[in-house]
């Protein structure tokens, strides 16, 4: 979905489907970079697709600064693209550098305020910063823009048995099985599900996930 225009980007974001990435329990999830650009069809949206798809290839190898140099080229010719915003900060998730994750993801979030998929990104950076309010603001947000966003489902489940809301976290688990359709790791949020029913039915403590148990997802 390379140099398309800005208006059928938005319809893209708000309305394409999405595919599950690292929702698997017992490893932190994969990165998914936006391969799409806002820049209208000229020679600087051929070469920012092509700084973002070397940044891509980089950041797939493991490689974070590379993928960061070819994502800035890609922001010099547009500043203010959200989608190369998003993928900056991707990139400083995987470096653990959260607050400035968060920036970038907000200025995605500024340009282009229905992008959900930033906004679930946003949640992730503030859960790892632990600031827990604003990460769950940022899911529930990504889900009032769309609703079936199961990757936002999952991520708000594992932050609300973080903070203690068991029926909260059951609740969406459920959902998150109900829009994987086979695709996500649905045995891990039946666990889950069993596992807080036990716990919220014999009054005890239930034992809270960790990222190394199972990490957030994100896009």
């Amino acid at each position: 979905m390379k140099n398309l225009v800005f208006g059928l980007c938005l319809l893209v974001i708000l309305f394409a489907g999405c595919s599950l990435f690292g929702a698997g329990g017992g490893s932190h999830p994969s990165t998914t970079p936006e391969e799409t650009t806002t820049a209208t069809e000229t020679q600087e949206s051929s070469e920012m697709s092509a700084y973002i798809d070397a940044g891509n290839a980089l950041l797939a190898a493991g490689d974070l600064r590379g993928a960061t140099r070819e994502y800035e080229n890609a922001q010099a010719i547009a500043p203010d693209d959200p989608f190369v915003n998003n993928n900056l900060g991707l990139v400083y998730m995987e470096s653990e550098l959260y607050s400035l994750a968060v920036s970038y993801f907000e200025k995605a979030i500024e340009v282009l305020p229905y992008y959900y998929k930033a906004y679930n990104n946003l949640g992730n950076a503030y859960q790892e910063l632990s600031y827990y309010d604003l990460s769950r603001e940022s899911y529930e947000q990504a889900l009032n823009i769309k609703p079936d966003y199961a990757l936002a489902h999952w991520n708000l489940a594992l932050l609300l048995e973080k903070t203690g809301d068991a029926l909260d976290a059951i609740r969406h688990w459920q959902r998150y099985i109900s829009l994987s359709e086979g695709e996500g790791d649905i045995a891990f949020a039946r666990n889950r599900i069993a596992a807080l029913r036990d716990s919220t039915a014999s009054t005890e403590e239930v034992h809270v996930i960790t990222e190394e148990e199972a990490g957030y997802s994100v896009e």
